[in-house]
């Protein structure tokens, strides 16, 4: 079986209405070069209309020209002609930038503290931070858990086309550069995503993410070389520890505008 994609000669076509905006249309044509044995079903044609070079992917693809209208629906239809030919005609139109969904939560998330109160940690901050200030709060050197509140968003994308798992794996970790749904820079952490497939290419892809007060940093108190916690005296009865810092485990800040899921700086 060889299959070939055309588009239409004549069939693209862009309107533009005032209340429903701009759309449009694309017509292909496929068919099967050989005309014996079994028909050429529609199932075979969408498939066969997804290879990379042909921009028709199914459902969320852009259109070739207007690069914010994306396929909204398409349908297959046989030929009376022959059996091996089958017509696609793929829908446009301008999504915008609308999600299909947002569910996100609150809860406390209990970290190991040496200091209450201390300075907050740098936004850009690289690697350690100099000593973080504040008021001792560890016993002879041994952390306290203190609750910081930390905010879960999961966005699920408008978009049923596959996404983009290069880019996924690019961002995952990273925190976001600007200002990005209200939340202030570097407070959100892109943990990656999650997506399911139909039968029918269909994509439904939810991209995680988590906030928290303090950009993700962490405290940690100074150690000897033989891994005990340096201490000094602050006028308790037991030495606490000397020296604090913030840790970023998660340097690096990107445009979470590059995800494509339907939000914008």
């Amino acid at each position: 079986m060889t299959i070939v994609v055309i588009e239409k000669i004549g069939s693209r076509t862009i309107e533009r209405a005032v209340l429903s905006g701009t759309t449009g249309k694309r017509v292909f044509e496929v068919y099967n070069t050989v005309t014996t044995g079994e028909p050429l079903t529609a199932m075979q044609a969408v498939r066969s209309a997804g290879v990379p070079q042909i921009n028709i992917n199914g459902v969320g693809d852009r259109h070739p020209e207007v690069k914010a209208m994306r396929v909204i629906s398409y349908s297959v239809a046989s030929s009376s002609n022959s059996d091996f030919l089958q017509t696609i005609t793929c829908n446009y139109a301008v999504l915008g930038d609308t999600y299909t969904a947002i569910t996100t939560g609150v809860r406390g998330l209990f970290m190991d503290a040496w200091r209450n109160f201390p300075d907050p940690p740098p936004v850009n901050l690289q690697d350690i931070s100099g000593d973080i200030n504040g008021t001792p709060v560890d016993i002879a050197g041994k952390p306290i858990s203190l609750s910081i509140f930390q905010q879960t968003v999961d966005i699920r994308s408008p978009f049923a086309n596959e996404p983009k798992f290069d880019m996924i794996r690019q961002l995952t970790n990273t925190r976001n550069a600007q200002d990005w749904m209200e939340f202030p820079k570097g407070v959100l952490l892109f943990l990656g995503a999650s997506a399911s497939v139909t039968n029918g290419n269909i994509w439904t892809t939810t991209y995680k993410f988590a906030a928290d007060p303090v950009f993700h940093a962490r405290q940690v108190a100074q150690r000897e070389r033989d891994g005990k916690i340096t201490l000094a005296n602050f006028g308790l009865p037991y030495a606490q520890a000397a020296y604090v810092f913030w840790v970023q485990k998660f340097p690096t800040l990107a445009n979470f505008d590059a995800l494509e899921i339907g939000i914008s700086a």
